[in-house]
């Protein structure tokens, strides 16, 4: 993640956060390029559930917190992106069909989409609330 990715928000805690994200759907990533075994992809992808379900907890106690106007359609896009992550978990944990590279970069540029749109604006909107405080 970086500046020029537009992933960055200059947010400490959430970038650290969208950094975890992205690295456990890379580690997945780099699994599936190797062949996919499950005893690997299960324990990441319940680690991704975990980690997206603190992170969209904490981001949304931080939108409460500063009463952000934008939080009904931020936390619905999260419940958008949990139902994806748990399909994927459902789909690794069956072992029944393979998942593709196809279905988890879908999945990362969704993330990466957010990051950039949704929480840019919040990010944006923190930023004229700490000036307004000022």
């Amino acid at each position: 993640m970086s500046e020029d990715d537009g992933l960055y928000l200059g947010r400490a805690e959430l970038d650290q956060e969208h950094q975890g994200q992205l690295d456990l759907l890379r580690a997945m990533e780099v699994e599936l390029e190797k062949g996919g075994d499950q005893g690997i992809l299960v324990p990441l992808v319940d680690q991704l559930i975990a980690f997206t379900d603190v992170h969209f907890m904490s981001e949304q106690l931080l939108m409460r917190q500063h009463s952000y106007p934008g939080f009904g359609p931020h936390e619905a896009d999260h419940e958008r992106l949990m139902e994806q992550v748990l399909k994927l978990q459902s789909t690794v944990r069956s072992g029944e069909q393979a998942v593709s590279l196809a279905e988890l970069n879908l999945l990362r540029d969704w993330v990466a989409e957010h990051i950039r749109k949704m929480d840019l604006a919040f990010s944006l909107f923190l930023a004229k609330s700490s000036e307004a405080g000022q």
